[in-house]
């Protein structure tokens, strides 16, 4: 066998290696970089998730609020109604009371 063909056949070999070896450390690189990139994008979404719950968490707090004082209100104003009604039936009483004092249904002859 020739040596010179066996000479190119190993020089070309070692271009292939050098080549593969280049390949593979770039692809290396972007692996890298995108784990870099996938992590980042994680840690905003934690943070995303973080601030959604400390915002249910207080949507909540306003809620409870917001149905404590509703029911408040809804009790002041069954007292207003009671009142209001009270002060009906007392004013339709002494109408009756003052009716039947100045004479009632005696009808004169």
């Amino acid at each position: 066998m020739d040596t010179a063909d066996l000479r190119s056949r190993v020089v070309s070999l070692e271009h292939k290696h050098a080549s593969t070896e280049q390949r593979l450390t770039s692809m290396e690189q972007r692996f890298v970089q995108a784990d870099i990139a996938d992590a980042r994008k994680e840690e905003q979404w934690k943070s995303l998730l973080e601030k959604f719950v400390m915002m249910d968490r207080k949507i909540d707090t306003v809620d409870t609020s917001l149905n404590k004082k509703m029911d408040d209100l809804g009790g002041n104003m069954r007292w207003l109604g009671k009142i209001v009604i009270g002060a009906a039936l007392s004013a339709m009483v002494a109408g009756v009371v003052a009716f039947m004092m100045k004479g009632g249904f005696h009808i004169p002859s």
